[in-house]
């Protein structure tokens, strides 16, 4: 517990500062994050004996960042989605050059997968960034996920004894969700001004990351257990590795952006 709280304060004043000063610090810090996490997606199917393209794999999620980043620049959000056409072709043609006697189109498809759980989806939270001057919702998902991820975690070790999916997370329990839950919901009231966003808006936001976030771990959670792993790595003393930390942004963050311009910005 020592180890995980000293990593804690040492990482998060570097995350926080690269979100609100934005430009080339928080680029650098989204692309260094997905490129950890990717690896170590990859790594994780290498030990159930599939060989994705890590070159492919690496170029396309350093593509699906830096192009999310000139797009904002240029008001060019809709090409966004048109890239993704693009980028699956791309892996798809690779296909050809694994030479693999068998297996190539699962290593094709482990390939997309990894590209798009990891490099697609983190690119939103740049998109995110966008809206405000210094990361106002992005602050307010950082906050609600990381109140959710600890009053889950310790409600868990002190009152957890339903388990959640013991199939896929032994030490997952009902007590905790539903403590990362509420607290998430408590945290988004109390961070709703760093947004600027209204107590309704808020409290449904805070809702969908209580329940999205939670989903998007234990679907990592699935990924970890499918290939045998306890973490994706252990980069980070007393957490794992980076994709077990940001396992919880990947749903929420282009879940948070659509209903920010959809209902929000409207």
């Amino acid at each position: 517990m020592v180890i995980r709280t000293l990593t804690v304060f040492l990482t998060a004043p570097i995350i926080m500062a690269c979100v609100y000063w934005g430009g080339i610090p928080f680029l650098l810090l989204i692309l260094g994050l997905a490129l950890i996490a990717v690896n170590e997606f990859y790594n994780l199917m290498m030990k159930k004996g599939l060989f994705p393209a890590f070159w492919v794999g690496n170029l396309i999620t350093i593509f699906f960042i830096v192009f999310a980043s000139y797009a904002l620049k240029r008001n060019w959000e809709p090409a966004h989605s048109a890239i993704l056409t693009l980028a699956v072709a791309i892996a798809m043609i690779a296909g050809v050059f694994l030479k693999r006697e068998k297996d190539t189109i699962v290593d094709v498809a482990v390939t997309i997968l990894g590209m798009l759980y990891v490099g697609w989806f983190f690119s939103y939270l740049l998109f995110i960034r966008s809206l405000t001057d210094h990361g106002g919702y992005l602050f307010f998902l950082l906050f609600t996920i990381w109140a959710m991820d600890t009053a889950a975690y310790l409600a868990g070790r002190v009152l957890g004894h339903t388990p959640l999916f013991p199939s896929i997370s032994p030490k997952k329990t009902w007590e905790g969700a539903i403590a990362g839950f509420l607290v998430c919901l408590a945290a988004a009231a109390i961070f709703s001004q760093t947004a600027q966003l209204e107590l309704g808006h808020a409290l449904i936001l805070g809702a969908l990351i209580g329940i999205f976030g939670q989903i998007s771990d234990l679907i990592e959670s699935l990924i970890k257990r499918d290939a045998g792993a306890k973490d994706s790595s252990d980069i980070l003393p007393g957490h794992g590795g980076v994709l077990d930390r940001i396992d919880s942004f990947i749903l929420t963050a282009p879940l948070m952006y659509y209903y920010l311009v959809i209902f929000v910005l409207k």
